[in-house]
């Protein structure tokens, strides 16, 4: 059945893209504070959400399965949702349910975030 998540990337102008990955859920935490320690997050949307999509989808470009993006739609995963948000500079954790967000759970800042899920070998 694979083991799914979502990451969303919350833009600007309240739309998020979500990224969902078939079988990114084990380190899942740990996957998106890598993707969102780079320089050009928070202060250049376009080239974060980039960087950002990128670093979750790795090697995997050229697979016409595992990975997905959706816009304000999400893959239900029965997993938690680590949202960004490029307004806030913030990471909320989100339940889902039926496509749709439930309330955060937790919040941190971006660099929070990455102190406390990433990890340096």
């Amino acid at each position: 059945m694979g083991d799914r998540a979502n990451f969303g990337i919350k833009q600007f102008d309240g739309n998020i893209i979500f990224v969902y990955g078939h079988w990114a859920g084990k380190g899942m935490f740990e996957r998106f504070a890598k993707a969102l320690d780079n320089n050009r997050t928070p202060n250049d949307p376009g080239y974060g959400t980039r960087i950002i999509i990128s670093r979750l989808v790795g090697e995997r470009w050229n697979f016409s399965t595992g990975w997905g993006i959706t816009l304000n739609y999400l893959e239900d995963a029965g997993m938690p949702v680590p949202v960004y948000d490029f307004a806030t500079d913030t990471v909320k954790i989100y339940g889902c349910c039926d496509g749709s967000l439930t309330e955060p759970t937790e919040r941190f800042t971006r660099q929070e975030f990455i102190d406390r899920h990433l990890v340096l070998v």
